[in-house]
């Protein structure tokens, strides 16, 4: 399948809370939609696509275009999204514009036609365990800010997570400056509680290498 190179954009969305997961969803194909970045739940993107089968309204699956490997390497975890728009871009190219709703696991994925499709399944969704773990990573992320702000780079000091495990897990996903396979390895875990560790994990490390680069190794 040939995809358009180009860096989409990315915005954050607030949703109202995860939704329900539609057991219908399993049980058929849904377009598949790789993509040079990672669409994580809650934001919006815009992506340019030759895909000519999409509509406003319609549900797809976008995950991370592996770089090398193959398929066979490719993320087991990907974005649930609804196509919100689409315009053209020229002669068989489009731009659609999607929202990321939630995570889901891929089963199984194949070409038909030049056109990706998946099958996927439900990801254990809510994790009791991952209650306490929210606060430390909004506290971290809040540091992560702080220093960001010393360098120079505007943030919001007073940024709160969701209180829902689930919801927060993507947001701090959200808002980490890394690369996205690393951003793709917080979310292949296989739970709200383990992504909040690898990401509360990950803005330590980068806050420490921010302080290291402002001289103020341990403060």
């Amino acid at each position: 399948m040939e995809l358009i190179e180009g860096e989409p954009t990315q915005s954050r969305l607030r949703l109202p809370g995860p939704a329900a997961y539609d057991p219908t969803v399993s049980a058929g194909e849904l377009p598949l939609l790789p993509i040079s970045r990672v669409l994580v739940p809650g934001t919006r993107a815009a992506l340019p696509s030759r895909r000519d089968d999409l509509r406003p309204g319609d549900s797809l699956v976008a995950v991370l275009r592996p770089t090398t490997g193959g398929w066979a390497s490719s993320p087991s975890v990907g974005t649930l999204a609804q196509v919100e728009d689409v315009r053209p871009l020229g002669p068989d190219a489009f731009l659609l514009r999607l929202s990321g709703r939630r995570l889901v696991r891929l089963t199984e994925a194949g070409e038909r036609a030049g056109r990706w499709w998946a099958k996927v399944a439900e990801l254990p969704e809510p994790d009791r365990e991952a209650g306490p773990l929210v606060e430390a990573a909004e506290r971290a992320l809040r540091r992560y800010f702080a220093v960001r702000a010393e360098a120079g780079e505007a943030g919001d000091l007073a940024t709160a997570l969701s209180r829902d495990p689930v919801t927060a897990s993507h947001e701090v996903a959200s808002y980490l400056r890394v690369s996205w396979p690393e951003v793709q390895d917080i979310l292949e875990a296989g739970s709200a509680a383990e992504r909040l560790r690898r990401a509360q994990a990950v803005l330590e490390r980068e806050t420490e290498l921010l302080r290291r680069l402002l001289g103020r190794e341990g403060a």
